[in-house]
């Protein structure tokens, strides 16, 4: 889903862009929406993975968690605290990185110039041969591969630069698509 994305100017129409294009693709709550696929039960519901409810630390938090204000990294007894109801589920890394693996195979075949930032998020170099009416229709088209081949949703930032395409994937989460064109990142960036 396109929320925001930055207009080009009128002379930058359908021509190929002569900067760097980088994507920023972000796995959305990857560890806890993995397990929101895979037991339906838990699908709407605050879902913390990590802990136990008194110990240990929060892995990965899904958006309903979030929204009490469950963050990763925080100590369990405090998410608890912060969202009785929710689920906490023991983390399954290796499963997480069996998804990971289809991931960046798909990534891959997107794109020859990869880089992996972590088990569920990457840099894509799109520099190469995409005219700027075709930038949002192959990330889309992307999204719509991850979310058919894995069953999980990303969020996509585009910008000329790793730091604006990541500011730019965060920007518009979950399921986000943002284009900071070059030339428009200071437009971008000031308000943030």
């Amino acid at each position: 889903m396109l929320k925001h994305a930055t207009t080009a100017p009128p002379d930058d129409e359908g021509g190929v862009a002569s900067g760097r294009r980088i994507y920023h693709v972000d796995m959305d709550a990857f560890f806890a929406s993995v397990e929101q696929r895979d037991n339906p039960r838990l699908r709407g519901l605050p879902v913390i993975v990590g802990g136990d409810g008194r110990r240990g630390v929060v892995a990965a938090a899904s958006y309903e968690a979030r929204l009490a204000g469950v963050r990763s990294a925080m100590p369990a007894g405090r998410a608890h605290r912060l969202c009785p109801q929710a689920v906490f589920v023991a983390p399954r890394h290796a499963h997480y990185r069996a998804v990971s693996a289809v991931l960046f195979e798909i990534l891959h075949r997107w794109s020859d110039r990869v880089e992996g930032v972590s088990i569920d998020e990457a840099y894509l170099d799109m520099s190469e041969g995409l005219a700027d009416a075709d930038v949002l229709s192959n990330a889309r088209a992307l999204k719509r591969r991850i979310s058919a081949e894995i069953g999980l949703t990303a969020s996509i930032g585009i910008g000329s630069s790793k730091l604006v395409a990541k500011l730019a994937s965060a920007y518009d989460k979950p399921d986000g698509l943002t284009w900071v064109r070059s030339g428009r990142e200071r437009e971008f960036l000031d308000p943030l």
